[in-house]
């Protein structure tokens, strides 16, 4: 009788739009709640209500969100020195289940979803490599020799993700990264309030804003990641509704790159934004959006000017001069670039095999104080050059031969909307540190494991609950 019960409920729910739109958004509040008051209090439910979903309808993307919310959700910060049991028990509990779940509902057959993983094989053997000449790292941070294995971890959850992954995923995990764009803007935004509360004589746009799991340009980062997914959902909007909630989760976002006061954010944003907007435009025909977006931002601007009253000019000025006054400076990457061919020039071997993804040891000024981290090159070429030599970059050209390759395995609108994305994202890897960061890795291993397995890309259809 249970089982007949549980199968009436999956055919409801099964594939729904309407039913996963809205647990992809539950998913992301209790993000907010995590990260607002107590990572637990968000962590709990989201883990609860994904196990629920999973026994329920035996489908094992329930824990793209979870994850999503449990990676996006921290706001206490990474520190090599301290421990956080209760959150690594927690996580770990629910690891096992989905662990469980995955060997239950193994298939042999589903390992031929398994593609894209000669580029990441390589880059993770050619990390692991120069652990055996890693002499930098001292008795209170041997954790640094994970890193060495990082690469070996992403090839790891690539793989689950490949061998699990339904395919008719699609729908849940492109609304589960649009929602995100709400958590992390929320995040930049109480962020920015906090400061500037505490900072009342200091300009707003004056600091470098730290939101837990990463810092304010970090978050630049995946929200140009998300933003594809979004205008996906524009290109795929069938009613006026739909079209309006993926405006206001589009402003939402560039909304949230302002803030991150990044200017590679700016320009990686920008671009997909008005190269997909161009698109958009031609495709869909449909110059009702465009109304209405210029409608939105219009009571935005509104909204914003009442409650500033006069200073919004002082803000804008603020604002520019603050974003601007660097103009095209490297920002010191330069010298940051310049190390990175010093540490590589001090054996011949390490050309080849790589210096080690700790190759410096430097001592950083933190939100709350001192603290010593690995040297990052903010490049990815660099950073795998550095890292694992020309083994490493063997591996990421073919890496980047196979993301792109998977790609035209869909239709045009697909190639053409994912595509600028990843490009953007790649060119915007050339300044700043996107492979290699668990915070682009993780999605990214997503995005990829879901181009494989995913035949059905359609976002609305006219189901019923």
């Amino acid at each position: 009788m249970l089982k007949r019960i549980n199968v009436e409920i999956y055919k409801k729910l099964d594939n729904n739009w309407k039913f996963e739109n809205v647990i992809a958004l539950i998913f992301v509040i209790f993000g907010i709640l995590g990260w607002q008051f107590n990572y637990l209090i968000g962590a709990i439910p989201s883990i609860i209500l994904s196990i629920f979903l999973m026994v329920v309808t035996n489908k094992f993307k329930y824990v793209i969100p979870t994850a999503l919310v449990l990676l996006f959700s921290y706001n206490q910060g990474y520190e090599a020195q301290t421990f956080p049991f209760d959150i690594v028990i927690t996580v770990a509990i629910y690891v096992v289940f989905v662990a469980i779940f995955a060997i239950i509902h193994f298939k042999k057959e589903k390992l031929k979803n398994i593609k894209g993983i000669i580029g990441f094989s390589i880059l993770a053997i050619g990390f692991i490599i120069p652990i055996f000449w890693a002499d930098l790292i001292t008795e209170e941070y041997k954790i640094f020799y994970v890193m060495y294995f990082s690469w070996l971890l992403y090839l790891i959850l690539y793989v689950i993700l490949c061998i699990n992954i339904e395919k008719d995923s699609f729908r849940i995990i492109s609304f589960s990264f649009s929602y995100l764009a709400i958590l992390i803007t929320y995040e930049l935004v109480v962020t920015l309030i906090r400061w500037h509360y505490d900072n009342l004589e200091e300009s707003v746009f004056s600091f470098w804003s730290y939101i837990g799991w990463g810092l304010c340009n970090e978050a630049g980062i995946v929200l140009c990641f998300i933003l594809p997914f979004i205008f996906y959902e524009l290109f795929k909007a069938n009613t006026k509704t739909i079209s309006v909630i993926s405006i206001i989760k589009l402003l939402i976002a560039l909304g949230g790159i302002v803030i991150t006061m990044a200017r590679g954010s700016y320009l990686c944003g920008g671009l997909i934004t008005f190269i997909l907007s161009l698109v958009l435009i031609f495709k869909k025909n449909d110059y009702r959006l465009f109304k209405i977006i210029t409608l939105l931002v219009i009571v935005i601007v509104a909204l914003v000017v009442i409650q500033f009253k006069v200073n919004v000019f002082k803000y804008i000025v603020d604002f520019i001069s603050k974003v601007f006054e660097k103009k095209l400076s490297a920002n010191g990457r330069n010298e940051i670039w310049t190390d990175a061919f010093n540490v590589m020039s001090d054996k011949d071997y390490k050309v080849i095999f790589g210096s080690g993804i700790v190759s410096e040891i430097k001592k950083l000024n933190i939100f709350h104080g001192v603290q010593y981290s690995f040297a990052v090159y903010h490049s990815t070429t660099l950073e795998v050059f550095v890292s694992a030599g020309i083994i490493g970059l063997i591996g990421l050209g073919i890496h980047f031969a196979e993301k792109y390759t998977m790609l035209l395995s869909k239709d045009k609108l697909f190639i053409i909307v994912f595509g600028v994305g990843y490009l953007m994202v790649d060119l915007y890897g050339l300044i700043d540190n996107t492979y290699g960061m668990y915070y682009y890795m993780v999605p990214l291993c997503i995005m990829m494991a879901t181009i494989n397995n995913c035949s059905d890309t359609e976002l609305f259809k006219n189901n019923e609950l």
